[in-house]
């Protein structure tokens, strides 16, 4: 097989999830009750309207999502209609919610071509919650309370809200707050809740209607300037997708105006401190709500063994889309780092450009690479990809462009002297010679790439990381482990498997003269 169809056969093994039969792609933000959201409605596409359906929950913030949703990488997603009111189309005066409602979906339809559905029937606002038996806010109910009084004290928050207009320094401006910034801590949705309840931060920004506010037995502290709009929870998708699977009308019919405040609060509250299963939990939600004809399924707390049983084929999904993105990226690092690699042996002013510039690449943190890229690649593996294929490179041109130019001189003199041609001094003498250390790097590599591949999951590429951050979101250590273990061992078995092969490639006595130093 030559160089080209090899290549040819690599990118189509790379891209084969994306040419599959069309189905609708299911989108959610990062946090528990939007994946809820995603969920049932995806549920009720495949099982009571008959259409396939990709999920790619858990993507990320909303700019992420929704840029996702407008670039045709996920079809539909669940928002809410204070977060486009502000966040998406910069709007600022103080609305009733049925009037932000309208506004956003008007200017939805008219500037993004996209389709807001009606609410769900529950707002989700910002609340700023304490501790209940914290005798430092006995006497303090409203947000304006906290005036002059927050010297010293701790406030946790999600990523997100750092960033969003409707966040934290507008907030504190618009109640003239002045908390001190070293106690400010910015850290993922779900372990600010974590935080607050082991006494590790004194205040959290917290979601209105997470499960946890009545469960760790929260106080929210009323907005009574009414800083933050209405947050009402809808679907959001683009016009044409209609046309293309017509009874998704009907699927955002079943669920408008259909979830309260209470039973959206006791689903995240299932999830979130229950650690029941999202797909469960959503499920049994369209069945008690008769969306659905069948009976409620049990939930039961399963040891460790038992879980990862029930969660093989899931397992074994996500599994396999890790070992797609570690050996597609490093197969396509190889490719191009072994040239590179001779080329800065031979060129020295080569060497001088291409180190400085890789060494740059790998100083980059991969979160920002990824988010650089996603304006550019969009979401799912070509990101993922490319952002892994950056990570792997500075190991291989290393030790390729070491392992040559530390070959001895003495046998490539002696094959010039026969009459070999430089290439065939190359593939003969040299990279037999410097292949130990070559192998080095490609060892190295794979095993930074299959931890770095976890956070592929934060753009929708799926992976053992999936399950990581689903488990950080919910601080449920079953789902971290899910992904961590396997992780864990496929580093150490792909470390391990390289060692084999290397007998295979590498003559016998350079492994003896290397072992014997």
């Amino acid at each position: 097989m030559n160089n080209s169809k090899l290549l040819f056969f690599i990118f189509c093994l790379l891209f084969h999830f994306q040419v599959e039969s069309r189905s609708i792609v299911v989108g959610s933000k990062i946090f528990t009750e939007n994946v809820l959201l995603g969920e049932m409605l995806s549920i009720l596409l495949e099982e009571k309207y008959g259409y396939q359906v990709t999920r790619k929950l858990n993507i990320g913030g909303t700019k992420l999502v929704f840029d996702a949703l407008n670039s045709e990488q996920i079809d539909v997603y669940p928002e809410y209609t204070g977060t486009g009111y502000i966040m998406i189309l910069n709007f600022s005066e103080k609305k009733s919610a049925s009037k932000i409602y309208r506004i956003v979906k008007k200017q939805f339809a008219k500037r993004f071509q996209l389709v807001l559905s009606l609410p769900l029937g529950f707002n989700n606002t910002y609340a700023l919650a304490v501790r209940s038996d914290d005798e430092r806010f006995k006497n303090i109910y409203k947000v304006s309370d906290l005036v002059g009084r927050v010297e010293g004290l701790s406030l946790a928050v999600g990523h997100e809200f750092m960033a969003r207009n409707d966040g934290y320094e507008n907030f504190k401006k618009s109640y003239n707050i002045h908390f001190s910034e070293d106690k400010v801590y910015s850290m993922d949705p779900g372990l600010v809740y974590f935080a607050l309840k082991n006494k590790k931060a004194d205040m959290i920004m917290s979601y209105s209607t997470d499960g946890r506010v009545k469960s760790y037995h929260l106080k929210l502290l009323e907005d009574d300037k009414k800083y933050f709009p209405a947050y009402e929870a809808a679907y959001l998708t683009r016009k044409n997708i209609f046309k293309e699977f017509p009874k998704m009308k009907q699927a955002f019919k079943d669920l408008e105006n259909n979830i309260d405040e209470k039973e959206i609060i006791s689903l995240n509250d299932k999830v979130d401190r229950l650690k029941y299963e999202t797909n469960v939990v959503a499920r049994n939600f369209l069945i008690q709500k008769k969306l659905l004809d069948e009976n409620v399924v049990n939930f039961e707390h399963k040891n460790l063994f038992s879980y990862y049983y029930s969660k093989k084929d899931y397992l074994l999904k996500i599994f396999i889309e890790h070992l797609i993105l570690t050996f597609s990226s490093l197969l396509i690092a190889l490719f191009c780092s072994l040239p590179i690699g001779i080329l800065m042996v031979r060129k020295k002013m080569a060497a001088k450009i291409i180190f400085p510039i890789v060494n740059t690449f790998q100083t980059i943190p991969s979160l920002a690479l990824l988010g650089f890229l996603i304006p550019f690649l969009g979401i799912g593996y070509a990101p993922a990809i490319f952002t892994l294929f950056i990570y792997s490179l500075l190991p291989l041109i290393r030790n390729t462009y070491e392992g040559i130019k530390s070959v001895d001189r003495n046998p490539i003199e002696a094959a010039i002297g026969i009459g070999l041609t430089k290439w065939q001094t190359l593939n003969k003498i040299e990279i037999p010679l410097a292949l130990p250390i070559i192998i080095a790097g490609v060892r190295t590599s794979a095993v930074i790439i299959v931890g770095t591949a976890t956070l592929a999951a934060l753009v929708g590429a799926g992976g053992l990381g999936e399950p990581i951050f689903r488990g950080m979101a919910t601080v449920n250590s079953k789902l971290i482990f899910l992904g961590a273990v396997p992780a864990t061992i496929l580093a150490i078995a792909l470390d391990r498997s390289i060692t084999f092969f290397e007998t295979f490639f590498v003559s016998k006595g350079l492994r003896l003269k290397r072992n014997k130093f």
